[in-house]
């Protein structure tokens, strides 16, 4: 173990500890996030696995918060110019996560460069709140990994190498660093050993300036424009005063001379080209030059250039993709998923369907809570197209990844409204692409944007206050709780119908090319629904479960397209579970269940299995019903109540 006055180098693979003493309290150099040594924030060194010697660091985790090891390692002052190199081994456990970050600034918590996390079937992302995804690859599980960052601060120009080969090189929106913190999230279990890290300081020349970043390209389709706008660093001791640059793309030149200036030494300033450039299909380098910096060439050449390698995703026709969120007011840290639902909503507009599951709070679905719960590990979560459960800063990967994906057929929306009786009538139309066979299902939902609500679970518990964990699209500036009254929740997932999994068999055994097959779905709809901020959403889900395709409407342009007759489905609607002042006894019950009070005079009682097969009709008379379940399999089912009173549901459970 060394470490220098200045913190420059630094390296400690642990074999000189003792196992199961505290890291933070045994050596200095590395701390906890509070300040905490020799507690739960700290971490045991052990000596169960090692990649040098007898010794290395555990972290795991099963909270849904993770935690509660919460290690930093300082890198001796927040560095933003200089070479730094960071290295680590790794070894995470089979069917496990693994997480670190790089910390901004030297107060913990003020902003997170980059985040770095391992999921449980051998991929890894580098993701930030700002930029999004970095770079996505692959490791090996259940072995060890060498993980090395090789940093050129003075150009922003990071490189990512796992076993000494490089997974790519990347600009990032954050320019500086200061700490490693490594803390272990839900369903964590990895080893750290060998960390070591090295920082060549820059000593700055008489007159440079340095390309530190391009932007307003990256993101963009294929055959859209972009208008590049290019960051200047002022390195060296001398004033910049006037710059010249080129831009070089795909035989493209743009070029802009920049006057009057006055940028100070360490200072930035942006400048946005003049014109702009076809983004064209495969993998091009858009390239920046600094062509003269105060009329003049600089001192060093070096960083006066800086390259971009743009590579358009090319959407397959007619794909859309969908996420399902699993969210709730009481998570302390899903406001992260609503934030990158809106990141998605912005950068792929319609080809992206996000959808808010929301657990025990206001606006729970339970049909939609109960689905989504069995496919994923905890909250927040978010499925992709029902794909692996992963961590709603992780979707983009798996979007783009299914958004190339050619679907096999797709869904049209159509809608007719009754706004006296709030009676929904909806179609939704499938015309399959290619030749299909197997068991396809359709389930119809209905989203709503804006939802709004105070009282009793409409606060929004928010680990993010006070910036501690770093920017999280304004969350860091919100009060924990933020109060119902601040906060606007979108994508909400109102209904899903028939079920969860979809109505079975919805279209023929062998589907031809061309075919078309059109649902009919009826719906009422809650008095506190907003109608203009409702979407109806298809869901085209194939015999293995994913989605292959969805479609995604706002219910105003659903009623232009016009309701067309088809198969009526009938199911298990999903509503929030009202006892609408009904007793239900006994509950639970190996046969006979009695149902009594007003809302049920003149009803209609459908009892439901969660699957959304219709199990018994009854219909009432009197105040009082009776329900023979000695039929049923053991199991949950749902009582809908139909009468002038309204509609409820009670659920009832067959012993």
């Amino acid at each position: 173990m060394f470490g220098s006055a200045m913190a420059q180098n630094f390296s400690d693979n642990f074999d000189s500890y003792t196992a199961n003493a505290y890291l933070a309290q045994t050596n200095t150099a590395w701390k906890t996030w509070t300040n905490k040594p020799g507690t739960t924030e700290d971490v045991r060194v052990s000596s169960a696995k090692a990649k040098s010697g007898s010794n290395s660091l555990y972290f795991n985790s099963s909270a849904a918060s993770g935690g509660p090891s919460d290690i930093l390692l300082p890198f001796g002052g927040e560095l933003s110019s200089g070479i730094f190199n960071l290295s680590l081994q790794i070894f995470v456990d089979a069917g496990k996560k693994a997480y670190f970050n790089l910390q901004e600034k030297s107060v913990a918590g003020q902003g997170w460069s980059v985040d770095v996390n391992f999921d449980s079937l051998g991929k890894f992302n580098l993701v930030n709140t700002t930029a999004g995804t970095l770079l996505t690859g692959s490791y090996t599980p259940n072995a060890w990994n060498k993980i090395t960052f090789t940093i050129d601060l003075s150009s922003n120009t990071w490189d990512f190498l796992i076993n000494d080969v490089s997974m790519g090189k990347f600009q990032n929106s954050y320019r500086q660093i200061a700490a490693m913190n490594i803390y272990p999230t839900q369903n964590s279990s990895y080893y750290i050993d060998d960390v070591s890290y090295s920082y060549t300081a820059y000593t700055p020349t008489n007159l440079n300036a340095a390309l530190t970043f391009i932007d307003k390209v990256a993101g963009k389709l294929l055959g859209q424009t972009a208008v590049p706008e290019i960051e200047v660093k002022n390195l060296g001791n001398t004033a910049v005063t006037a710059l010249s640059l080129e831009v070089t793309y795909n035989g493209t030149t743009l070029t802009k001379n920049v006057s009057g200036l006055n940028l100070a030494k360490n200072a930035s300033t942006k400048v946005l080209m003049d014109g702009s450039v076809a983004i064209v299909g495969g993998s091009n380098v858009l390239k920046a030059t600094l062509k003269t910096v105060n009329g003049v060439a600089d001192d060093n050449a070096a960083d006066d250039s800086k390259e971009l390698l743009i590579n358009p995703m090319t959407t397959a026709p007619g794909k859309y993709v969908v996420v399902e969120e699993a969210t709730g007011t009481w998570c302390t840290w899903c406001p992260r998923g609503a934030v990158f639902l809106r990141k998605m909503d912005e950068k792929y507009g319609k080809l992206f369907i996000g959808i808010a599951v929301h657990n025990n709070d206001p606006m729970m679905n339970d049909n939609y809570d109960n689905g989504l719960g069995t496919i994923i590990s905890g909250y927040p979560s978010a499925t992709v197209d029902r794909g692996a459960d992963i961590d709603p800063s992780a979707m983009e990967t798996d979007i783009v990844a299914r958004l190339q994906v050619a679907p096999k057929g797709g869904i049209k929306s159509g809608a007719i409204y009754n706004a006296a009786s709030r009676e929904l009538k909806v179609s939704l139309t499938t015309k399959f692409n290619v030749p299909v066979s197997g068991n396809y299902k359709l389930a119809f939902v209905l989203v709503e944007d804006s939802v709004r609500g105070t009282g009793a679970g409409w606060d929004q518990v928010n680990a993010y206050a006070g910036g501690s964990r770093g920017e999280m699209g304004g969350f860091e500036k919100l009060p924990n709780p933020v109060p119902g009254s601040m906060m606007v929740y979108d994508h909400v997932g109102r209904i899903i119908y028939p079920n969860f999994n979809g109505l079975n068999n919805a279209y023929a055994a062998t589907v031809n090319a061309g075919d078309s097959f059109t649902h009919n779905f009826t719906v009422g709809l809650d008095p506190t629904w907003k109608v203009e901020k409702l979407h109806v959403v298809g869901l085209l889900i194939d015999p293995s479960g994913r989605i292959d395709n969805g479609s995604h409407t706002n219910l105003n342009d659903a009623i232009a397209n016009g309701f067309v007759n088809g198969i009526a489905v009938t199911g298990l609607l999903g509503v929030k579970m009202e006892a609408g002042g009904l007793l239900v006894y006994p509950n639970p019950s190996k046969d006979i269940f009695t149902l009594s009070g007003d809302g049920l005079k003149d009803a209609q009682v459908s009892v439901y299995a969660l699957d959304g097969k219709l199990v018994q009709t009854e219909t009432v008379e009197g105040l009082t019903a009776t329900l023979d379940g000695s039929n049923w399999m053991p199991g949950v089912y749902v009582a809908v109540v139909k009468s002038e009173a309204g509609s409820f549901a009670v659920k009832v459970v067959r012993e």
